[in-house]
């Protein structure tokens, strides 16, 4: 029994990856549903109509329960969804034709087309799946329509055809609206966790990369250098004298140096780099590719940029230096371990007189920008 239910769960979950949009495994899941109950389904069909030596029906009834197991075959071993939903659709297409061009049992075969509405609008969503369906239905009318029925091979009373294609198009009807409204409410529920996803990673002031966002960063680098063996610059910067800012002018004046210091540090930095806010008045500045002492060399671009930088707020022009510390992640060292000697050196910046850089960068050395 157990065996089984393994075996099910494997079928099922065939296709089924964590790197997808959860949408996308649900519907590689449903496919895969779909396809076992119809192969399942069909192939009984199969068997039935061999047993009444109906060997025609039979054949095509074997047939395109094989090609249902070949799109599970493509979703394992490709992991094309395109690919293996379109086999499956369009031979079911080719079943549903041969079904109402030989009337099937009784002439009940056609009444199976029904399923093509819901399958198609599920496979293809809504503007595809409709074109899809506009082809079935023109070319299904034109078999059932055709002079002296010469694309058929039984015979259908006028009411039964026309209550057929009515029928069709109100489950056409009923399903569009269903898939619309689905693919409306999906697409919403998307661009709202977008969003958050989005608010969840940056600093409400500033708008710059929050604390948790920067570490996700700095773990993304640190994967990067084992690979590559570069390292990467960190700098950690805190704002002068912030205190007295507030004291002297007001939270929204520090606020505003902040938004304004944010903007500043934003067009001095690289395509790769990033600046998130590391807390209160402090930044984090990461930079790939970059030495522990070009980034001090940076950072002394920076002071010299600053010195003619300031915030006017309410006609009134406050002045701003920051203090910086600088170090880099490598091979021969971890995260932390960085972080800390950065923060480390920020310290001893600023009980050195604050507007300063620890590590200095050489004073032989030409400044050499790593922005344009």
């Amino acid at each position: 029994m157990q065996f089984i239910k393994n075996l099910l769960v494997n079928y099922l979950k065939a296709g089924i990856d964590t790197k997808n949009y959860g949408e996308i495994n649900r519907k590689i899941f449903i496919i895969n549903l779909f396809g076992l109950v119809g192969m399942s389904i069909i192939l009984a069909m199969a068997f039935t109509a061999s047993y009444y030596h109906n060997y025609r029906l039979a054949v095509i009834l074997f047939s395109a329960s094989g090609i249902f197991y070949l799109g599970r075959l493509i979703l394992k071993f490709t992991g094309n969804y395109h690919l293996s939903s379109g086999v499956i659709l369009y031979s079911l297409f080719i079943l549903m034709f041969y079904l109402v061009y030989a009337g099937g049992v009784n002439n009940t075969g056609p009444l199976w087309i029904f399923m093509i509405a819901p399958v198609t609008l599920f496979i293809g969503g809504f503007k595809k799946g409709l074109m899809d369906i506009a082809v079935f239905l023109l070319i299904t009318m034109a078999m059932l329509f055709s002079p002296d029925e010469i694309l058929l091979a039984t015979s259908y009373s006028f009411d039964f055809k026309l209550r057929l294609l009515l029928s069709f198009l109100t489950v056409t009807f009923l399903s569009a609206i269903y898939e619309y409204s689905h693919q409306k409410s999906y697409q919403d529920i998307q661009e709202v966790s977008e969003k958050y996803e989005q608010l969840a990673k940056l600093d409400p002031l500033t708008q710059l990369s929050n604390r948790r966002d920067a570490i996700n960063k700095l773990e993304y680098e640190q994967n990067r250098i084992t690979r590559n063996k570069s390292q990467v610059g960190i700098i950690l910067c805190d704002v002068d004298h912030f205190k007295a800012v507030n004291d002297n002018f007001g939270h929204e004046a520090g606020d505003l140096v902040l938004v304004k210091l944010a903007e500043f540090f934003s067009q001095h930095i690289r395509k790769q780099d990033t600046v998130a806010r590391w807390g209160g008045e402090e930044f984090l500045f990461v930079l790939p590719d970059t030495s522990a002492e070009q980034a001090s060399i940076f950072a002394h671009k920076i002071h010299k940029l600053l010195a003619n930088f300031s915030v006017n707020y309410k006609g009134r022009q406050i002045p701003i230096t920051v203090s910086m510390g600088v170090n880099e992640i490598n091979n021969e060292n971890c995260l932390h371990e960085a972080i800390g000697v950065a923060d480390k050196y920020l310290y001893q910046a600023k009980q050195s007189g604050r507007n300063q850089t620890i590590p200095a960068p050489p004073a032989q050395q030409e400044i050499r920008p790593l922005i344009s």
